[in-house]
């Protein structure tokens, strides 16, 4: 592939794609052969290079290390351009088109980055295969910077070798990888081999399978191992012998308890027997005991009767003389009740006529009240009417004082009213000023803009600025230009510096009295060597660049400086005006204040003198002098007629309440009077106790007497047979004495429970013997408590036997068991062995599989060698 065009744009040190294409093509429109670039240091020559490798690779490598240093003068405002041309127009847009003789084109352009973006990094690598197409300087300057001459053959490999010379060193290190595996392997099998020697015995499976054979005629099932039993096979057979020597172990465990407690079991017959002969032997004597107790218990509930049907009696004798008593009165109670009802009616009567009186008497006094009120209101009304006649000359006067007076303050609330209008429109005219003036940010880009609002400033300062600022963009593209020059120069001397060092290392080795530079011949080679080293590199061009490089940040710094002396000057300008405008600001505010309070104290005056006039008109009824007096005598014969009547009407109610008050009283005394009877006879011992019993028995008054007689004869059929079941309760009482004493039980009731409960525990604490013996018989053998202790004993005696036997031949066994494991251990040098062989076998597998792989390097390794050379 050859490169037949380059076209860039906006890229490193190019600007226009006008001036930056370069066409690679011949006569024939054919790609050249070969294509040199010359040209002196500064004028492109690297960017030419970093633009092909960035269109092809989407990267550029020698930059990959400057990112740093290109940070560190990063405008904080805009991202990181380091591949862009920063002098083009902000539209033009930074691309590389690279067409090739395939009419393969590769086209790269460089989008918008943000802030925190730089354009060296943006997207993916692509194209890997270019690098090894291209040496750059630094390769270059690498390569001849190596001293070692192992390390400058790496570094020349590492730029002419390409993939030949990575896929030489990839199989040098897998072939030293296998050779390195190789040793390993054999040292293995030798070790193996030295193991395999050791003898072995192969008689220990004659004598396992014997004593496994013997074990299996008692029962068991083991298996018999031969020499060709696998380790997973020995593995689970030994697992087998342990599982089985386990459960014979718990087994015989097992067996043994059984047999103790069997025998424990049969030592305990002779003490269960004693229990069961002492309940044989108690329960007679705890029969006569509950006998005794039933017997006591039920004495002692016909005494409890016999006591209460004696109380019982006693009651039924207080209730019958209590009713005796009652009927005795029951004659005066008829009488009292008779009178108190007659009583009750007259209380009625009375009580009706008390309480119309009463309405009477209140209905007169609400008359009287309101013929008072009416009075005091037409006298009111009089003393009103002759204060109006004797006061309305004063009003009639003061109202026409302040008429002129009003019309006075009216135009004094107008005037001042204006005054707060105007003033207002004047602060609000000087606040939007002030706001303003206030955000005005005074820097140079505003003043030359002209956006400073109501800002005043010298119109000669402004323009001096534009000057300064025009004289200072032109030094600076002054300067960028100068330092780029710079640039390329110091660059050029640092070529000079390694061409004259690679010439003196030259001398060094090879003394010569010619340059090898400018074959220029000399007097000797000390000469030659002290001339180069004496030659001064730096060219009078860098330094008249350098002092103009220096005069331009000078008056760069002057022209800085006086555009910020001019905007000092501005800023101090715009707080005189801000302070001016504060103060003509508080000015109007402090008038606007006094107005405001002048035009409070009129409007205060002329509300007073409004409320004064309204009370004037109101006290002559807004009517003229004559008017008034004419209306006012007329009211006033009016009233003196009214309360005439009123006084009249006042006398009548009065006599007819005097009246209604004494017919009121002697109703009064009359019913409480009859009040008074009646409490006496309500609170009277006879007629209490009488209607109290009605009550509690809910009688009528009418039936009094019958229900007294039928109680009465009730009781006394009650009384005689409480006497009757008294006489019967002693007879049964004395008959079962005489049974008890004959029985022997006609004891203390306390001292038979006593008994009692003591031969309760003993019985219980026996039987519980008995139980729990009989239960620790069905863990072992099936056996109820209904089976005698000689049946008992006989299955014990037969089980035990049993459990003998039994632990005999699981003792033989676990012998057997035993015999086999030990056995086992035999077992593992054979399997040892064989483990070792089959391992051996592995190796020598792998060992012919390396051997293979060793070859195949060595040979493909032969073939790239062969190939490159």
């Amino acid at each position: 592939m050859k490169i037949k065009k380059v076209e860039i744009e906006a890229f490193r040190a190019y600007q226009s794609k006008l001036d930056s294409t370069f066409d690679f093509t011949n006569d024939r429109d054919e790609a050249a052969n070969f294509v040199a670039i010359y040209a002196p240091n500064g004028f492109g020559k690297s960017s030419f290079y970093d633009a092909v490798e960035w269109a092809v690779t989407n990267r550029i490598k020698r930059l990959q290390g400057y990112q740093n240093e290109a940070k560190s003068t990063k405008n904080p405002d805009e991202g990181l351009k380091v591949l862009r041309n920063t002098c083009v127009d902000k539209n033009t847009p930074t691309s590389v088109i690279l067409t090739t003789n395939d009419q393969k084109v590769f086209e790269r352009n460089l989008p918008k980055i943000r802030k925190t973006q730089n354009d060296i990094s943006l997207g993916e690598r692509e194209n890997d295969f270019f690098r090894h197409a291209i040496l750059s300087q630094d390769e270059i300057e690498g390569f001849l910077r190596e001293d070692n001459p192992q390390d400058r053959y790496t570094k020349f490999m590492e730029s002419f070798g390409g993939d030949i010379e990575t896929a030489r060193k990839e199989l040098s290190a897998l072939i030293n990888d296998n050779k390195y595996e190789l040793n390993i392997i054999k040292k293995k099998r030798k070790s193996l081999q030295e193991e395999l020697k050791q003898p072995i015995d192969v008689s220990i499976f004659k004598k396992f399978n014997s004593v496994a054979t013997e074990l299996n005629s008692l029962g068991e099932n083991i298996v018999l191992p031969n020499e060709a039993i696998s380790p997973q096979e020995l593995h689970q057979l030994d697992e087998s012998l342990v599982s089985r020597q386990h459960e014979l172990n718990t087994s015989f465990n097992e067996n043994n308890e059984i047999l103790e407690s069997l025998s424990g079991r049969l030592s305990q017959i002779p003490e269960v027997k004693i229990h069961l002969g002492y309940q044989a032997k108690q329960k007679d004597r705890l029969a006569w005991l509950l006998k005794g107790i039933a017997d006591a218990n039920k004495y002692q509930g016909l005494l409890d009767s016999h006591e209460k049907c004696v109380e019982d009696q006693k009651q039924a004798n207080v209730r019958l003389k209590k009713l005796i008593e009652l009927v005795k009165s029951a004659g005066y109670f008829l009488k009292t009740e008779s009178r108190i009802k007659e009583i009750t009616k007259n209380k009625s009567a009375l009580t009706e006529e008390c309480s119309k009186l009463t309405a009477d008497l209140a209905g007169f006094q609400e008359s009287l009240k309101g013929l008072d009120q009416e009075l005091k209101i037409y006298d009111e009304k009089a003393s009103l009417l002759k204060g109006t006649l004797e006061g309305s000359d004063i009003a009639y006067a003061e109202l026409s004082q302040n008429k002129p007076q009003r019309d006075v303050l009216s135009q004094k609330i107008a005037n001042k009213q204006t005054e707060i209008q105007e003033n207002k429109i004047r602060l609000e005219k000087l606040s939007g000023e002030l706001g303003e003036l206030s955000e005005v940010k005074v820097t140079s880009s505003s003043l030359l803009a002209g956006n400073v609002g109501v800002f005043i400033f010298e119109q000669e300062k402004i323009e001096r600025i534009a000057k300064c600022h025009t004289e200072l963009d032109l030094l600076r593209v002054h300067e960028k230009t100068l330092r780029a020059t710079q640039k390329a120069l110091i660059e050029q001397m640092d070529f000079h510096q390694k061409l004259i060092s690679i010439g003196l290392d030259y001398l060094g080795i090879e003394p010569s009295n010619t340059c090898p530079l400018c074959t220029a011949p000399h007097l000797s080679p000390d000469e030659l060597i002290g001339k180069v080293k004496s030659q001064n590199l730096e060219s009078e061009l860098s330094r008249e660049n350098s002092n103009r490089i220096r005069e331009s940040s000078s008056r760069q710094k002057e022209l800085s400086d006086e555009i910020q002396k001019i905007i000092q000057q501005a800023l101090e300008a715009q707080g005189y005006q801000l302070s001016s405008l504060r103060n003509k600001l508080n000015e109007v505010k402090v008038k606007l204040t006094k107005a405001e309070q002048e035009k409070a104290v009129f409007e205060d005056e002329f509300k007073k003198l409004e409320n004064r006039n309204s009370e004037l008109k109101k006290l002559v009824r807004g009517l003229p002098k004559q008017e008034l007096l004419t209306r006012v005598e007329a009211e006033l014969g009016q009233l003196s007629e009214k309360r005439l009547n009123l006084i009249k009407q006042q006398k009548k109610l009065t006599a007819e309440m005097q009246e209604t008050t004494e017919s009121l009283k002697s109703k009064r005394v009359e019913l409480s009077q009859l009040e008074s009877e009646m409490t006496t006879k309500k609170i009277d011992h006879v007629y209490v106790s009488v209607l109290a019993y009605l009550n509690e028995n809910s009688i009528a008054v009418k039936d009094i007497k019958l229900h007294l007689g039928v109680k009465r004869s009730e009781l006394e059929s009650i009384v005689e047979e409480y006497k009757t079941l008294c006489e019967s309760l002693v007879s049964q009482c004395h008959d079962l004495q005489q049974k008890m004493i004959a029985d022997g039980t006609w004891v203390e009731i306390s001292h038979l429970k006593k008994e009692k409960e003591t031969l309760d525990v003993a019985l219980s604490k026996s039987q519980t013997a008995v139980n729990a013996y009989y239960d620790s018989l069905k863990n072992i053998a099936s056996i109820s408590s209904e089976i005698t202790l000689e049946q008992v004993q006989v299955i014990i005696t037969t089980k035990a036997e049993e459990c003998r036997v039994r632990s005999q031949k699981l003792k033989e066994l676990m012998n057997g068991f035993k015999l086999l494991l030990e056995l086992m251990v035999s077992f593992k040098p054979y399997i040892k062995h064989m483990s070792t062989q089959k391992e051996l076998d592995a190796l020598v597998c792998q060992l012919e599989r390396r051997n293979k792989v060793d070859e195949k390097l060595e040979k493909e390794k032969s073939i790239i060698v062969s190939d490159h050379a």
